[in-house]
């Protein structure tokens, strides 16, 4: 397919109503069809484990899924990791690894893993570790030198897969690569180990840590219970001088609503450590195009209860929740799958769907979702090519992209009518001034105690670009945002040309180099009002309930 990298005057992402003066209005579908779609670089992703060897082993060909958790591990690269142990009374010796060089050949097999999950069309969600299979062990990291080592050494790897890859969730210490159960690990090591990772990576690479305390460190914090909070004066000092790296710097969670301190994620202690709602206002705020997510546990006895669709329904838009693990814990997810969603959030109205499950609630809106929920265009483009268009874009999902997708306008001819029946290719014109990370989800505050929605994810955006046509015709327009699925009805274009495009159908457009173009003038204020594109936004509580209790930001129950 030719890419026609055409000249863009202006196109400019805000978040303010804009007016459509001399725009027709397009008929098009604007509802959210409610299909769960094949965006994965979210979601509910798949764990597979990949153990390297010295001589290298044996990649991954076929991931279990399109958005796999890889599990990376290197035992054999730790005199601590014990990768085989005597059962049999002294028959058989114990085995363990050895403090090594990460090999050409190991580094080759990761490689070639990632090289397969991007044939499989896939994302993959990274941790490396030393915790052999993954089965839990303790003591397994090695000397902190090593782990350096191996750190400098895996960068390379790292750096070059960025396409593919959706956070590197920064194991390497303690069992599962969770960064407990194991006497090697300190604040400080961890803190030396990422910040060598960041430096030694680019910064499409989004680097997690296990807990708001790990991060903290890296970040540079220490007093955590006094200066981790997002509006005082050390953290605005730090976060000045990091500049960009606050937004690369996140955390993943297997503990995620297990408890109101999500087993141990979240201290109880909140003058000494990371509490839930200071740790989800720093996720709120500069987690914004970093992912978050884990793996989602049942209740601990005795604790509150915070593992609801309609509790994740409220935090996952602050935290801007991204991945779970479709496996872990499963009792859990299918309850979700059992249990229907009960509040209205938007066209996920259980009035209107039947058996609207609170899984599919969840699995829905995991990351982003975006909604083409109005489109203006000129109705008919004349001599000087240029193509005016304002767009009314909601991301109803938790969170927002994560990198940079390319937008683009793809233009088709139109056939309707034509008799014509093979559909031409597509012309596609770049947008380089819209970021696609700015398309963003709601925004959610706290008002005396309850939880409001002040920004509702209506994104709206104004393009001007000029077009490479002679002569004239009727083309279907379609908004590109890389591979992005929208959630608006597939058949698209009037069931012409490009039914099955990840894109947004925008309408359709006459062009005519004969005719005299000119630009829209500025109409009174009345008449631009009744012109615009209408946002109706209404109040929407976002109260969480779970049976008689409501909760506020914390997960506390205020009755």
């Amino acid at each position: 397919m030719k890419k026609f990298v055409i000249w863009a005057i202006a196109a400019v992402l805000l978040h303010a109503p804009v007016f459509a003066v001399g725009l027709v209005k397009q008929s098009v579908d604007t509802t959210d069809a409610m299909a769960t779609l094949g965006n994965y670089d979210r979601g509910f992703y798949t764990p597979q484990v990949l153990h390297l060897k010295p001589s290298g082993g044996k990649p991954i060909e076929k991931p279990y899924s399109k958005l796999l958790h890889l599990r990376a591990e290197i035992s054999e690269f730790s005199s601590h990791a014990w990768l085989g142990i005597d059962t049999t009374g002294g028959k058989k010796d114990t085995t363990w690894g050895k403090n090594q060089d990460l090999t050409e050949d190991a580094l080759n097999v990761l490689q070639e893993t990632f090289d397969n999950i991007r044939k499989n069309s896939g994302h993959v969600i990274v941790r490396i570790c030393y915790d052999p299979w993954y089965n839990g062990r303790s003591n397994v990291t090695p000397d902190h030198e090593w782990v350096l080592k191996h750190v400098k050494q895996l960068a390379p790897v790292l750096s070059k897969n960025t396409d593919v890859i959706v956070a590197l969730e920064m194991g390497m210490h303690g069992a599962y690569g969770e960064m407990h159960s194991d006497t090697n690990i300190t604040y400080d090591r961890v803190a030396e180990a990422v910040n060598l990772m960041l430096r030694n990576t680019p910064p499409e690479l989004k680097i997690l840590t296990r807990t708001g305390n790990y991060s903290a460190k890296v970040l540079g914090f220490d007093n955590w219970g006094v200066d981790f909070h997002i509006d005082g004066d050390k953290f605005k000092e730090i976060a000045k001088a990091k500049g960009d790296t606050m937004y690369r710097v996140g955390m993943f969670n297997d503990g995620y609503l297990g408890t109101q301190y999500d087993y141990g994620t979240w201290g109880a202690d909140c003058a000494t450590s990371i509490c839930r709602e200071e740790g989800v206002a720093w996720l709120e705020k500069y987690g914004i195009n970093t992912p978050y997510g884990g793996e989602a546990l049942t209740t601990a006895n005795g604790y509150q209860v915070i593992n609801t669709p309609e509790f994740l329904a409220y935090e996952g838009f602050r935290t801007h929740t991204s991945y779970l693990n479709i496996q872990w814990n499963n009792n859990l997810i299918d309850s979700w799958k059992k249990t229907p969603f009960k509040q209205k959030d938007f066209d996920y109205d259980p009035a209107r769907v039947d058996s609207l499950s609170g899984f599919k609630y969840i699995n829905d809106h995991l990351g982003y979702r975006f909604v083409l929920r109005e489109s203006w265009m000129s109705d008919t483009v004349g001599d000087d090519g240029v193509l005016r268009a304002k767009l009314r874009i909601q991301n109803v999902g938790f969170g927002n992209l994560t990198w940079n997708a390319p937008v683009r306008l793809a233009i088709l001819t139109d056939l309707e009518g034509t008799g014509l029946l093979e559909c031409p290719m597509p012309t596609y014109y770049d947008l380089p001034d819209i970021d696609s990370r700015n398309i963003h989800c709601r925004t959610i505050s706290i008002a005396d105690g309850d939880t409001v929605m002040t920004f509702d994810g209506n994104n709206e955006i104004e393009i001007l670009t000029k077009l490479n046509i002679r002569g004239k015709g009727r083309y279907q327009v379609f908004l590109k945002v890389g591979e992005v699925q929208f959630a608006n009805s597939k058949r698209v274009g009037g069931g012409t040309c490009g039914d099955e495009q990840p894109a947004a159908y925008l309408g359709k457009i006459y062009y005519d180099e004969n005719v005299k173009s000119s630009i829209p003038r500025a109409l009174p204020s009345a008449a631009q009002k009744k012109n615009a594109p209408f946002v109706q936004r209404e109040r929407h509580n976002a109260i969480i309930r779970d049976g008689e209790k409501r909760y506020r930001a914390n997960g506390a129950t205020s009755r």
